[in-house]
């Protein structure tokens, strides 16, 4: 078994079936999702939003996962030399009022246009967005033609969450989001079943609070994994051990801290108790985090 820690990223996908569109102008709404769609001589004739690779009926996603939205059959665009140009534009608002991600065109490299037909758009974002608060956001699609007046906008409301497998305990110490990323499959954990090949990391983002000395902290993460009958797989007491004269930047800090774990094949005796423990060298404030994991 191997651990190690600092710096990581983060990352997001979910699908939402709406009515087809088949007429030069057109509208339609998901009464579930209260996702709205409208053609103007641009229809569709499907629209899946993915999440992990698979369609989702439900929009509301885990932190950190990949949401595809998929347009399928898209059509009315003008063409030249049997070819269309597409745009497609996606902003991201919060509340109704803040843009948290905008994005003018994504089929801008589409100079010389395309053949394909039938033709299939997509956009995606990382649902990496602040949720502590209630946070409510909204996701805008513009489809429009480069060459003729068409166009076809599609909005989504969606909410984040997380995936509700840690217990965290703090005092002192304040942060945005703590949760498990499988970096071998690329997504955020979302359930206590692990692969025993998969690579876990635990990210801690928005740390404040710890004491800081010319620009640096002095922080302490301690890891622990024990197996059902209380033996130690893992246990290291301080991650950071590396830096406990030295300090690490306060900014490095405050953005992103994780600890890597991996499992070494042999025989498995579920549930496992992983507990972390983010403490300051230079206080009595501390963050613990635990969580009870199915090694598969």
């Amino acid at each position: 078994m191997k651990t190690l820690a600092f710096i990581s990223s983060c990352i997001l996908t979910g699908s939402i079936l709406l009515a087809s569109c088949e007429f030069n102008k057109s509208a339609s709404k998901d009464f579930i999702s209260g996702a709205v769609s409208t053609g103007d001589g641009i229809s569709c004739y499907k629209i899946t939003v993915e999440t992990g690779g698979q369609p989702s009926k439900n929009n509301q996603f885990v932190y950190g996962e990949t949401v595809n939205l998929v347009f399928e059959n898209v059509s009315g665009f003008q063409k030249e030399d049997g070819k269309t140009y597409p745009a497609l534009s996606l902003d991201l608002v919060k509340n109704e009022k803040d843009t948290v991600l905008s994005y003018a065109d994504l089929l801008s490299d589409i100079k010389e246009g395309t053949s394909l037909s039938p033709l299939e758009l997509q956009a995606n974002f990382t649902a990496a967005l602040p949720y502590n608060n209630d946070e409510q956001y909204k996701a805008h699609i513009h489809i429009w033609d480069k060459k003729g007046k068409g166009s076809f906008t599609y909005e989504m409301p969606f909410t984040v969450k997380d995936a509700g497998l840690l217990t965290v305990e703090s005092t002192g110490i304040g942060y945005s989001t703590i949760y498990l990323w499988n970096e071998s499959q690329k997504q955020p954990v979302r359930t206590s079943e692990i692969d025993q090949n998969d690579k876990i990391i635990l990210l801690l983002e928005g740390i404040k609070g710890l004491s800081s000395e010319n620009e640096k902290v002095y922080p302490i993460l301690s890891l622990e994994l024990l197996d059902q009958e209380g033996t130690k797989i893992l246990d290291n007491p301080n991650l950071f051990s590396t830096y406990k004269e030295v300090g690490i930047k306060a900014e490095d800090v405050a953005r992103q801290l994780s600890a890597t774990i991996t499992f070494s094949t042999g025989a498995v005796k579920n549930p496992y108790r992983l507990t972390a423990i983010l403490s300051d060298q230079k206080s009595a404030n501390q963050i613990k985090v635990t969580t009870e994991l199915k090694i598969k």
